[in-house]
């Protein structure tokens, strides 16, 4: 039996709660994904300090309240929303590279038939995957956090 979800209000508050001053953990299976990858850069910039990030082996259970991009995490594709997207609506989170963001998931996630016609979001995420770990582990995925950080400052 699946736990209970937590309602958007609910996850929102947990999340922005937290411990004082300790470093929150959040967990993703592995592998990551562009989607889990920019929920985590949303989360590591809207949080102090910052989560540290893990992805585990499949189907291993994750809290609800630390899970990233798993059927029962508060940030979670739908049919309708990408992981990221609930992160953001979820916490409130703004930044300017936000849209952007929001439109290369969602090519990659919702739509990546369409893919081939937007070759930045496929080059984005090809970056973003070859950064990220090969196994699952805890931390280790601060090259793939600054290839967000180098899509944001690229204009294109």
């Amino acid at each position: 039996m699946r736990p209970a979800l937590l309602p958007c209000a609910a996850a929102a508050t947990l999340w922005a709660a937290g411990s004082a001053g300790a470093q929150p953990l959040m967990q993703t299976w592995h592998p990551w994904q562009l989607d889990s990858v920019l929920v985590a850069w949303a989360l590591g910039q809207a949080k102090s300090p910052p989560p540290v990030f893990e992805s585990i082996v499949r189907p291993t259970p994750i809290p609800p309240e630390r899970a990233i991009d798993t059927p029962d995490s508060p940030f979670r594709r739908t049919g309708q929303r990408t992981a990221f997207e609930e992160a953001v609506r979820q916490t409130g989170f703004q930044h300017p590279c936000t849209a952007r963001l929001r439109e290369a998931v969602r090519v990659v996630e919702l739509a990546a038939w369409r893919k081939p016609e937007f070759p930045q979001v496929e080059e984005f995420e090809a970056r973003v995957l070859k950064a990220i770990p090969s196994q699952p582990m805890r931390g280790g995925l601060e090259a793939a956090l600054a290839e967000v950080d180098r899509y944001c400052k690229d204009t294109r």
